[in-house]
């Protein structure tokens, strides 16, 4: 029996394709847009901070802070992924000393380096590193000054944590959308260089009146911390 040109080219043509498809399988993460993807999250990031000079500025051991953050999955191998971003966190508090009051102002902007473990296609382990910078503004109002005494202060930051992430929505294994939302927490600890609490009144250069300074001491905003948040993925 002979075979057409046409049978052969049409079986030669099914063959490829199925191949093809096959090759490109093999290629997707285990769990496709749920395991690489850009990634924007929102959340509250609370820290616990024991260090004496943090008395000065709260009354009590916590910093609430609101945080922001993004990312992007780069490298993926079966079921684990790295993704790199940026995170900002922005916290305030308040107290007395020496019977004036005093508030504080934090900005902690750091480079996340985070690893992935995807145990399921609607859960996923993390690990990160966030070396970083802090900015704290402290203010004591003194009513007999010429202006409210300010110190401020940049440090270097590094936080370690560990968390975990589930996906709420959508379940389903193939989505009109591509976009899932996640809600996800993480505990660890941070660090950051202490910082001269030496105020000088925050007036501007050249001004004639006399003025002094306070020295309250230094501050270093360290400590434990947990952060939860809600993220959107793509």
């Amino acid at each position: 029996m002979k075979t057409s040109p046409r049978v052969l080219l049409s079986a030669a043509f099914a063959v490829a394709q199925v191949t093809l498809v096959a090759s490109a399988a093999s290629a997707e993460p285990s769990f496709g847009n749920r395991e690489t993807f850009w990634q924007a999250d929102v959340g509250i990031r609370s820290m616990y901070i024991t260090n004496p000079g943090y008395d000065t500025v709260s009354t009590d051991n916590s910093l609430v802070q609101f945080s922001l953050g993004a990312s992007r999955t780069i490298w993926d191998q079966g079921q684990l992924s790295f993704a790199p971003g940026i995170v900002w966190d922005y916290g305030q508090s308040s107290a007395a000393a020496r019977g004036q009051p005093t508030s504080l102002e934090a900005h902690h902007l750091a480079l996340t380096l985070e690893g992935r473990y995807h145990f399921l296609p609607w859960m996923y382990g993390l690990v990160r590193a966030a070396p970083g910078v802090l900015h704290q503004r402290v203010e004591l109002e003194d009513p007999s000054a010429v202006s409210s005494y300010v110190a401020r202060k940049w440090a270097f930051a590094f936080d370690a944590a560990a968390g975990v992430a589930f996906l709420l929505a959508p379940q389903q294994e193939v989505a009109r959308s591509p976009v899932r939302w996640w809600l996800a927490g993480e505990g660890g600890y941070s660090y950051a260089g202490s910082g001269s609490l030496a105020m000088a009144p925050d007036t501007e250069a050249g001004d004639p009146r006399r003025t002094g300074a306070v020295d309250l001491g230094s501050l270093a905003l360290r400590g434990g911390f947990f952060r939860i948040y809600a993220a959107v993925t793509y």
